[in-house]
């Protein structure tokens, strides 16, 4: 069942999976009885699987009449393994990733920068192909079909660098163990490349306003409707996966629902979202939303033993991924507790491991966590805890909408914390 997803949302994995299996009833034959009846119980399939205006969604009985659906949403909290599902479902339909196109706003530097080193330390078959699962999620967000959906030059040329890093991709399998160590360097080093975010402003002038950032533009849309439009080679389905739809803006999410409304024959769109509740209630009411619930210390175990990874040595997935990517996590979380405590903050040296590793969101989310702590603790009253929480969140997801240069953020949160502190 879609590569050990049973283990880690079994729920889940048994609903997507009857409509996997429905898919290829569909194609291989014409059903003039009803079908066996799924084990599901009626209970569990109305909490795993909904629409947005409540209606019940049909067991695997209607699943088998109408194939595999235009559109679907995979709700949850990151690290639960929504993206992983994604991926396992094409698999499972034996989709080949050229039909597979990937829209997201995800930080690859945690996950890519946990697989290269993991594959350097141990070089077995498990860390390899980790690396290239973590890879091809990244490379399918360069499909030749969005580059004409790119309108400047520098947007353009990361079509060439993902050429660079999956053709220096393909050669792994081909490395010998003891030159291992030199091909991970060169692939980060090509990765890196690759991410190297473009140089923005720090201020802003009254004649040059902020640009207003979207997970997806129209140009984007339209440069799907078109490779959904256009048949493939082998005559498979195409897939269509959008992470962070809730970031887009009004324009582009016009046009996309235009898209959904009338999906073209054998495309399939997946959205994955951790915060549903943003997405308007018109994309919403198009999908069929299956809710991924938050991995414990069971499911974190099974994950981290197939990598050959002990579990002790990690307390969450997300602390796995972190540490293993190079992330200096103290740095950040002491950079944090400083600031709730009114003492200094070493910011020459929080800054040098932010920008090396671009792990803003993570010092900011610290920051949010530790606030909490200081209320539980008694050090912080409610009033003052939940100002700064409002104007850490409000300045973070400013900044992400229009695309604000995150340093700028990182001073108006510094600043604002020790103002409400005083």
């Amino acid at each position: 069942m879609l590569g050990g997803l049973e283990k880690t949302q079994p729920e889940v994995a048994l609903l997507l999976q009857n409509l996997v299996d429905a898919a290829s009833m569909s194609k291989t034959s014409t059903l003039t009885t009803p079908p066996k009846q799924s084990n599901l119980d009626s209970t569990s399939l109305n909490t795993s699987i909904i629409t947005a205006n409540t209606e019940e969604v049909g067991t695997r009985d209607r699943a088998i009449y109408t194939g595999f659906p235009n559109a679907i949403l995979l709700a949850g909290e990151n690290y639960s393994g929504r993206m992983f599902a994604t991926t396992q479902i094409c698999k499972a339909m034996k989709v080949p990733m050229e039909n597979v196109l990937i829209i997201s706003d995800r930080n690859h530097r945690y996950r890519i920068g946990a697989a290269l080193n993991l594959y350097q330390k141990n070089k077995n078959s498990s860390a390899k192909k980790f690396l290239k699962d973590s890879f091809s999620i990244l490379l399918s967000q360069y499909q030749g079909a969005l580059l004409e959906a790119q309108s400047t030059t520098a947007g353009k040329k990361k079509f060439s660098d993902a050429a660079d890093v999956a053709e220096l991709l393909n050669e792994i399998d081909n490395i010998d163990q003891n030159k291992i160590d030199s091909y991970v360097d060169d692939l980060r080093l090509s990765f890196e490349k690759l991410l190297d975010p473009p140089k923005s402003p720090i201020t802003y002038t009254n004649s040059i306003p902020p640009v207003k950032k979207s997970t997806i533009s129209i140009p984007q849309v339209r440069a799907i409707i078109d490779w959904c439009l256009t048949s493939s080679m082998d005559g498979k389905e195409k897939f269509v996966i959008i992470e962070g739809l809730e970031n887009a803006g009004a324009p582009a999410i016009n046009s996309l629902l235009k898209t959904l409304e009338e999906t073209p024959k054998n495309a399939h769109f997946i959205l994955i979202s951790s915060n549903p509740g943003r997405i308007p209630a018109t994309i919403l009411s198009r999908v069929r939303r299956f809710q991924f619930k938050e991995l414990g210390d069971k499911e974190k175990n099974y994950i981290l033993n197939s990598l050959f990874v002990n579990p002790k040595d990690y307390p969450t997935l997300e602390s796995f991924f972190i540490k293993t990517s190079g992330i200096d996590d103290d740095i950040l979380l002491q950079a944090a507790q400083n600031l709730l405590r009114k003492k200094e903050v070493n910011l020459p040296k929080l800054v040098d491991e932010l920008e090396k590793s671009q792990s803003w969101d993570r010092f900011f989310q610290h920051v949010i966590n530790q606030t909490s702590v200081a209320f539980q603790e008694g050090r912080l009253d409610e009033k003052v805890s939940r100002q700064i929480l409002s104007e850490v969140t409000n300045a973070v997801a400013k900044g992400k909408t229009f695309n604000q240069n995150k340093r700028l953020t990182l001073d108006f949160v510094i600043y604002r914390v020790k103002e409400i502190l005083r």
